[in-house]
């Protein structure tokens, strides 16, 4: 093999690993707790069936869903955002998780999600994925109360009123 090939290939072998590396365990999402006079869920569902897939797990619980075709086409996969909203009967709270997942072949189909919050990786889409948030609070008439980044892994909804990652 000549040399010029050889460098290539390696080169190439090496590209991949980094963005192998470099998305490895990226799951962050978004964690919004706010306030409402009363459920709200029927009628973010409602408002929100026009754009989103709703899927209603149960009175308290909303799950949306909104498909990102021109950015699935140019990722080479299947790229959407994401909603998992529960309201807490309890103490009139919403609580909220927000991420953009995307599953691509470049990255091998291994998924990764990204929050809203500012910060370098995936700034282009920020601001869309804050608009669909802004409506989804909007529908929800809630005043937030925190919002920050966290893993999706955390136990959502919070239990006991808490907001997953917080010292309340």
């Amino acid at each position: 093999m000549d040399h010029d090939k050889w460098r290539n290939m390696m080169l190439t072998r090496l590209m991949l690993i980094v963005v192998l590396i470099g998305t490895f365990g990226c799951s962050s999402a978004t964690y919004i707790r706010a306030k409402v006079t009363e459920n709200p869920l029927d009628r973010v569902a409602q408002q929100a069936q026009e754009d989103w897939t709703v899927q209603r797990i149960d009175a308290n619980t909303l799950e949306l869903s909104d498909a990102w075709p021109i950015h699935s086409i140019f990722a080479l996969g299947y790229s959407a955002s994401y909603a998992n909203l529960a309201y807490n009967e309890s103490d009139s709270m919403l609580d909220i998780r927000y991420y953009f997942q995307s599953n691509q072949l470049p990255l091998l189909f291994i998924p990764f999600s990204l929050d809203a919050e500012p910060g370098f990786i995936g700034g282009a889409l920020k601001p869309i994925m804050n608009d669909q948030i802004k409506d989804i609070l909007q529908w929800s008439g809630a005043s937030v109360l925190s919002r920050r980044a966290g893993n999706r892994s955390e136990t959502f909804p919070p239990g006991n009123g808490v907001s997953p990652g917080s010292s309340n």
